[in-house]
């Protein structure tokens, strides 16, 4: 009798030699393992051995091939070409057609085997690993010609200037000439928005056209894909170009694509609950093999250090890509009130792992940084839910959330997210999706008569639990985001101010969501904010009828006072240069947090302004009123364009009891706060939302920005 370690579960279970189990049916020639399925025991050869997978199924409508005959049975009943009898070749779109004009390329993925030492190189990844090309028509697998002459320059502009921000593909081992052609085309999609060369008018129309063009056909052949064969949303290049194809869409402008991707995101929600990928344990048993050197055959160690390589790289892109999408689902569409389709508690993946392992270059500085992370008793480790190599709080998001709501979170959740900006992005967008869950159902209730403040939302042990996970993270967060020269920098001031906007959300509950007000796209969802923000809608929809309005309604923003000025300097303090490629969340998130101080701005000017009619004489300066706008407009003078270059020296005018003095200040706070959103989206003119909410912020009345009710 010997021991072998069992796939999913690494307990020692006897097994007589070279006598297949009755449960795991199907033995591997070249290594221990045995598998239940024979499929499996494919798909760990081809994974671990890099045994190539003949295909014998072949669809003679659309040209697709298979392994296996019931996937291809499956296949030839959905495919509409096959359906209509005439067996002819699908509709060419413009990129195929061009491809077809001129010719074969040398881009073409190679299909014929190479020795493990040579595939290290990221350039020959894709050809190795079949677990990102295999079983799709070939071409899904072509790099697309269109706009060939700008492929290389988008392609570097999107690792330059939005991959940083969203670190989505696995930028080692991605490479034009191997990667599939609708990931390239999102990649370049997106990449094609940063460009920086000088162009007519007419380059400038041509190039917005191929871009919706090439929007629009691709989603439309990846959606297809996903209607014809499930099961191929399991592969992580989709799930990343379902992704990217998705934040384009919702970033863009256009009504339409807006529509259209929200529609994207329920059909890959409704995919991945199908195929059962939300889980962890039942999509990929053997997600975790890559943590022990025991699953791997004791041979060449550049072959089993190169196997452990890519066993890692296509878990963790799939972890990446699952975790992007609880993201994009639960912040993306929150401007317009969108409520999300998928909770946290179905995702049952562990956190990120962390991120200098996702970004080592070859096979050797990754096991070095793994070891450097894990230490050197990987043999120890098992597959146990209680006993994971990074301990139960990172088990899943719902747990690591549960975890820093207490007094004590511990070193384990800590090091997780100090390791992984991406984990505790993820875990800050999980928290805001709960602070508006609570919100929603508070206010259905009736309101309090003994407690008539609108912005009490949760019970005080609610609040309590949800301020020791803002504490907890916000240390974090905050000694991470104080280095600017960190690799992982624009993702640590992301966190930064995703932590400062549910801190607004607590305090200030979003208007759309009281309101009940569901828009059709992102700017007019963020418009409709902005015209929200000039009224106290949220204070009338809670007390009325029952009880009289709140006159004020500021309470909640003096807990925020140092938050909301330390924001000014997180959005106004970086680089002109740098924040033009912000990503496009940070900018709507930004956006809320201005609205936020712009409102408490009006607001404690009106109170001013009635105090000063009644008594004839200014509020003292211990009031919330003179409170906040002193404080905000402190922050305000640093980086108005008008008294910048006079930052050394402070405004007599501020916290003066001087009446007139006072007075012009309140004449001018406004106007001058609304002057400095106009430059926030005069600087953010990459993707439409700057210029889309300059438009809007023009059209406002001129009592909006003097003040005036």
């Amino acid at each position: 009798m010997e021991t072998i370690p069992m796939a999913g579960n690494h307990a020692k279970a006897p097994v007589e030699s070279g006598i297949p189990s009755s449960r795991r049916p199907f033995p591997c020639d070249e290594c221990p393992k045995m598998f239940t399925r024979n499929e499996n025991l494919r798909r760990h050869k081809r994974a671990r051995h890099r045994r190539a997978q003949s295909h014998d199924f072949k669809c003679d409508g659309c040209h697709a091939v298979f392994a296996r005959s019931d996937v291809f049975k499956r296949h030839r009943d959905r495919c509409p070409v096959e359906v209509s009898n005439n067996h002819t070749s699908r509709p060419q779109t413009n990129l195929q057609q061009s491809y077809q004009a001129t010719g074969p390329t040398t881009a073409l993925l190679s299909t014929t085997e190479a020795p493990a030492a040579s595939l290290r190189s990221g350039d020959q990844f894709w050809e190795a690993h079949g677990s990102f090309a295999t079983d799709f028509p070939r071409e899904f697998l072509l790099p697309s010609p269109v706009n060939h002459h700008h492929l290389a320059e988008n392609v570097k502009n999107y690792f330059e200037h939005f991959h940083p921000s969203l670190p989505l593909l696995h930028r080692p081992t991605f490479t034009v000439a191997s990667a599939p052609k609708l990931l390239l085309d999102a990649v370049s999609l997106i990449g094609s928005l940063y460009s920086t060369i000088p162009c007519s008018d007419e380059e400038v129309q041509a190039r917005a056209h191929w871009r919706r063009d090439a929007w629009q056909s691709g989603q439309l052949e990846l959606r297809n894909m996903i209607l014809n064969e499930c099961r191929d949303i399991r592969k992580p290049w989709v799930m990343q170009t379902w992704i990217l194809y998705i934040i384009y869409g919702v970033y863009a402008g256009e009504t339409t694509q807006f529509q259209t991707a929200r529609a994207m995101l329920r059909q890959i929600v409704d995919a991945i609950r199908e195929v059962g990928l939300s889980h962890q344990e039942i999509a990929m048993p053997e997600s975790q093999s890559w943590l022990y050197d025991l699953d791997y055959p004791r041979g060449d160690e550049s072959q089993t250090l190169y196997a452990r390589w890519t066993s890692y790289i296509t878990a963790e892109s799939t972890r990446v890509a699952l975790y992007t999408l609880i993201f994009l689902d639960s912040h993306v569409f929150v401007p317009c009130n969108f409520r999300p389709l998928m909770s946290s508690m179905e995702l049952g993946w562990e956190l990120p792992f962390p991120t200098k392992l996702w970004e080592a270059k070859d096979p050797e500085i990754w096991i070095r940084r793994f070891n450097e992370y894990f230490g050197v008793s990987g043999f120890t480790f098992t597959n146990d839910l209680l006993h994971r190599p990074r301990g139960l709080a990172a088990a899943s998001l719902t747990m690591a959330t549960q975890q820093l709501m207490t007094e004590a979170p511990g070193t384990e959740i800590s090091s997780v997210l100090e390791a992984s900006p991406l984990a505790a992005f993820c875990v800050l967008a999980n928290l805001d999706t709960l602070v508006r869950d609570f919100t929603r159902c508070y206010y259905q209730m009736p309101p309090s008569y003994s407690d008539p403040n609108p912005f009490h939302i949760l019970t005080q042990s609610q609040t309590k639990s949800v301020h020791m996970a803002i504490r907890n993270i916000g240390k974090i967060v905050k000694d991470m985001a104080s280095t600017s020269d960190s690799p992982q920098y624009l993702l640590w001031r992301t966190n930064e101010l995703f932590l400062v906007s549910l801190q607004v959300s607590l305090c200030r509950p979003d208007q759309l969501l009281i309101g009940g007000i569901v828009d059709n796209s992102l700017i007019a969802g963020m418009a409709a904010s902005t015209h929200l923000m000039r009224g106290n809608f949220v204070a009338v929809r809670r007390s009325a009828p029952l009880l009289a309005p709140r006159p004020g309604g500021n309470e909640g923003v003096l807990a925020l006072l140092s938050e909301l000025s330390a924001a000014l300097a997180s959005i106004y303090g970086v680089n002109s240069e740098k924040v033009a490629y912000e990503a496009p969340w940070v900018t709507v998130t930004s956006y809320g947090i201005l609205l936020c101080i712009w409102g408490a701005l009006r607001r404690a000017t009106t109170e001013i302004r009635d105090h000063l009619n009644t008594f004839n004489q200014l509020p003292r300066t211990s009031e919330p009123c003179i409170l906040i706008f002193n404080t905000l407009m402190e922050a305000t003078l640093l980086y108005s364009s008008t008294t910048r270059h006079n930052r050394d020296n402070r405004d007599p005018r501020l916290w003066s009891p001087d009446r007139d003095a006072f007075s012009s200040l309140l004449r001018e706070g406004q106007l001058m706060f609304a002057d400095l959103v106009k430059a926030f989206c005069r600087q953010r003119f990459v993707w439409s939302i700057g210029p889309s909410m300059l438009a809007v912020l023009r059209e406002l009345p001129d009592d909006a920005s003097c003040g005036s009710e």
